[in-house]
């Protein structure tokens, strides 16, 4: 291992602030549309190991290595149609993890909702919760264990008793021959043996698809989640025996409180929340007692996005905001924990980064350390010695001087609304053909200052990209959010064309050579693009997305539970007339560029039907298109050779359409 905080600070910095070194032109395609080598490193509550996913798709093997020497001392791998969805350590030998399965007709796996454990060297291996848990021919033979038809989330692993957890379990029904969770149905709060598979039932949460926190003394007492009215509502409870409260707490929009857990005394909670009147969520704590609130973040014209707690994880310390990059401020800026994270900033400048976990001891931690031109490394580091040991690159072959910065850009829409975003120029000199590329979601997601390997792609291969987080967007208060509500194929869509004008304004794109290509939304609003600006764009790329809004409404996943149908109703409406007006399927004959329709038969999110109905569109209004149905994929490309298919198709698409 490579050893030395200075040693790693002073590599890093040479790294990231060299001179530009232009890119190979053009790096194999493969180098991008590859997934990670490495899913997740943790180390265990005693220091002395580490447990990794690895392998194809990167979570299809877990190894256990000895910290100090890396010798391998134990591991299991699934048969090939499985992978590793998720795992925790729960003693210093025992882990409990959870897997996706490949089923017939489906490129990605999907999760099972089970729970196994293992030991580190290989034994005692058992499933421990799920529905095949009865059966004999899984783990062992203990007659104790029950099948359990839902899925279990992890509330705690119970550091101080090895052999159980606390989970929730969310019921799954069936509908039309699939099993889906019940997000409408209360969770049952469970202490689960992880060694025989026992439970024992602690009673039901107070409300739907609950959000539940324990307190210092591991009982479950703190929920958010959705009331009988399908409004978002808080509950506690004194102590574990005492029946529920829902309560309100007045002075805060009710749908963005996030609960984040009890403070050391179990006298009070730490939420995130926005204030009644006001755009930007803030950090406070609750009395449960009094219900007095306290404020505690002091960054009114930026959004908390979470609070920063010690390394032995009792104390908030401080608070991460969010505009163009991440920024911490400190509440107990002279904790040791405070002056950890600094150091380690100073260590990694012009990089992000994350402890993934810790010693239960918060003497040492995992460190995930990325930017824009770094995919990620994981480093082990001792918290007091500040000394930090590399373990594993997520994707090696990625040499971060070969990739292009991400700038963060700012403009004003037309009606004066400020807009950020991110650009991601190539090697050569302006102005350049541009790729105009949304963002999916559309709400509650956003463009994030990060390595994008679809950004890196593009502008390896010459391309300007502009990545914008237009109305709508999260990240920039719950006013910019909201205004983006029943505004698709509207004001949201007039952002991405006020963008793209202003990139040929700064004479950063070629006027006559832009296409848009997304994903999802991104899909909708690549179509949307050119149904509304057909002397704009060049092309139009839709993979995986929604063209009909009235058909969003019935098909898909999303309307299947209450909860699904009210975001639909508050983000895009139910005014049938507004809703075909702006659907591409019924736009078609205002598209002059060409358009390349890509999606999943196994899409769950996008109906496969949404790409069926805008191909019949096309075809009807006599226009040119590209078509690419992928068999067994999904809401995304999860094999590996499909996805380098696609890309080489998506790539040629805008070369034919882009370039002399």
């Amino acid at each position: 291992m490579r050893s030395g905080l200075l040693l790693t600070a002073l590599l890093w910095s040479a790294v990231v602030f060299a001179d530009d070194v232009a890119a190979p032109s053009p790096l194999p395609l493969d180098a991008f549309t590859r997934s990670d080598e490495f899913g997740e490193v943790k180390i265990s509550p005693d220091g002395q190991l580490l447990a990794m996913t690895f392998g194809k798709y990167g979570s299809t093997a877990l190894a256990f290595f000895e910290r100090k020497t890396g010798k391998l001392v134990g591991g299991l791998r699934h048969p090939n149609l499985t992978v590793f969805e998720d795992f925790d350590w729960v003693s210093p030998t025992r882990i409990i993890y959870q897997i996706a399965e490949h089923v017939p007709g489906h490129a990605e796996p999907f999760g099972t909702g089970e729970i196994f454990a293992i030991d580190v060297d290989g034994k005692a291996k058992a499933l421990v919760y799920g529905y095949r848990a009865g059966d004999e021919r899984f783990g062992t033979r203990v007659k104790a264990r029950e099948s359990s038809y839902a899925t279990a989330h992890v509330i705690s692993t119970l550091p101080s008793d090895p052999d159980h957890i606390l989970v929730a379990e969310q019921p799954w029904r069936n509908v039309r021959g699939q099993w889906w969770d019940d997000l409408d149905a209360r969770p049952t709060i469970t202490l689960l043996n992880v060694r025989n598979g026992s439970k024992r039932e602690l009673g039901q949460a107070p409300l739907a698809s609950a959000q539940l926190l324990v307190d210092r003394s591991e009982q479950v007492r703190f929920a958010v989640g959705w009331n009988a009215q399908g409004k978002l509502a808080v509950a506690w409870r004194p102590d574990a025996a005492a029946p529920w409260q829902e309560f309100a707490l007045p002075g805060y929009q009710g749908d963005t409180i996030e609960p984040l857990g009890f403070t050391s005394d179990n006298a009070a909670v730490h939420f995130l929340a926005v204030p009644e009147g006001k755009s930007h969520r803030a950090l406070y704590r609750l009395a449960l007692a009094s219900g007095a609130v306290d404020k505690l973040s002091v960054a009114d014209d930026a959004e908390v996005v979470d609070a920063v707690m010690d390394l032995r994880n009792e104390r908030v310390i401080g608070y991460e905001t969010y505009t163009d990059r991440l920024a911490r401020s400190w509440i107990e800026k002279d904790d040791p924990s405070a002056r950890f994270y600094r150091a380690l900033e100073r260590a990694f400048p012009g990089q992000t980064l994350a402890i993934t976990s810790a010693t239960s001891d918060g003497a040492l931690a995992v460190a995930f350390i990325q930017s824009d031109v770094n995919p990620g490394d994981f480093y082990v580091v001792d918290t007091q010695a500040l000394k930090a040991d590399f373990v594993k690159a997520s994707r090696a072959w990625i040499d971060p001087r070969t990739m292009r910065p991400r700038e963060p850009i700012a403009l004003k829409a037309r009606d004066g609304l400020q807009l950020h975003g991110y650009l991601t120029r190539p090697a050569s000199p302006p102005p350049h053909p541009m790729v105009v590329l949304p963002h999916g979601g559309p709400h509650g997601a956003r463009d994030w200052w990060e390595f994008d390997w679809e950004a890196q792609l593009l502008a390896n291969r010459g391309y300007a990209v502009l990545q914008v987080n237009y109305r709508g967007s999260a990240g920039y208060g719950v006013d910019f959010q909201t205004s983006g509500y029943h505004e698709w194929g509207g004001r949201m869509q007039d952002d991405l064309t006020d963008a793209t004008r202003w990139a040929i304004e700064q004479k950063i794109a070629t006027p006559d050579r832009v296409c848009i290509f997304g994903a999802s939304y991104g899909g909708y609003a690549a179509l949307m693009g050119a149904v509304r600006e057909p002397g704009l764009y060049r092309c139009a790329v839709g993979y995986a997305g929604v063209y009909d809004l009235e058909l969003m409404r019935s098909s898909g996943d999303i309307p299947k539970s209450r909860i699904g149908r009210n975001y639909l109703d508050k983000t895009l409406g139910d005014d049938v007339a507004q809703l075909r007006a702006r659907s591409p399927t019924r736009l078609a004959t205002s598209i002059q560029a060409p358009v390349f329709l890509i999606h999943g038969t196994e899409d769950f999110r996008a109906d496969f039907d949404q790409a069926q109905a805008m191909k019949t569109a096309l075809e009807r209004a006599g226009k040119r298109f590209e078509w690419l149905a992928l068999s067994r994929e999904g809401h995304g490309i999860y094999d590996e050779e499909t996805r380098q298919e696609a890309y080489q198709r998506i790539l040629g698409f805008l070369d034919q359409h882009l370039k002399p």
